[in-house]
């Protein structure tokens, strides 16, 4: 074998997979790390799991998803949406930080660990474009591997 040959080929190789994992990160999922309790017991510190960028392109969040957002001072948080409060007795007004759109939907998140979780309750309402994706895969533990439901 023409050890030229093996090297340009080695490099179309390596380039090609370089472009695919950019482009499959930066627009299908990426992977994330799960940092603290204000998830457990669904998931746990140092869970490895998958978000999902493209679904929440084409729809809102749902209550009872579990996103990734961007949020406060672009620190990024693991938190469930939560159901709509009743109309006329929302605690989780708009948050001061937001220097957003009035008509950009905002969304309430809360961890499902009230007791170590920093989210709605403290920092309100997430707009949309702090919304990042959405876990649906959880690949590490091995012993908890499978769907996020």
């Amino acid at each position: 074998m023409n050890p030229r040959r093996f090297l340009r080929d080695l490099c179309f190789v390596l380039a090609g997979t370089g472009l695919a994992v950019w482009g499959i990160t930066r627009w299908v999922a990426i992977p994330w790390v799960v940092l603290g309790p204000s998830m457990e017991p669904t998931l746990r510190d140092g869970d490895r799991v998958l978000v999902d960028l493209r679904t929440l392109r084409g729809r809102l969040p749902r209550p009872g998803d579990i996103v990734v957002v961007s949020w406060p001072g672009d620190e990024n948080l693991v938190k469930r949406v939560a159901r709509e409060p009743h109309p006329g007795s929302d605690p989780y007004p708009a948050s001061p930080l937001a220097t957003d759109s009035q008509l950009e939907p905002a969304f309430v998140v809360l961890g499902d660990n009230p007791d170590q979780s920093r989210d709605s309750r403290v920092f309100g309402r997430v707009p949309l474009h702090r919304v990042r994706g959405r876990v649906f895969w959880r690949y590490w533990p091995p012993s908890r591997w499978g769907s996020i439901e």
